[in-house]
């Protein structure tokens, strides 16, 4: 650990206060880099989609069994 993550955040308040501190909190953040982004994006959009697939495959037999039912 560095010398910085170890130092107390004084407790600011106000609007001016509470910039300064999300100011420094996200200069402590770890970002994704460019490769992970889309790693993650592609993750989500695959998921996504095949949930979508799903419900819509379970909603297309549901809704033939339903009609099938009241027939």
């Amino acid at each position: 650990m560095s010398a910085q993550e170890n130092k107390p955040v004084k407790k600011r308040s106000g609007l001016v206060g509470y910039i300064k501190d999300t100011n420094q909190e996200l200069k402590r953040v770890t970002w994704s880099t460019k490769k992970e982004l889309l790693k993650n994006t592609g993750i989500v959009l695959a998921t996504i989609i095949s949930f979508t697939i799903l419900v819509w495959g379970l909603d297309t037999m549901l809704s033939g069994a339903l009609g099938l039912i009241l027939k």
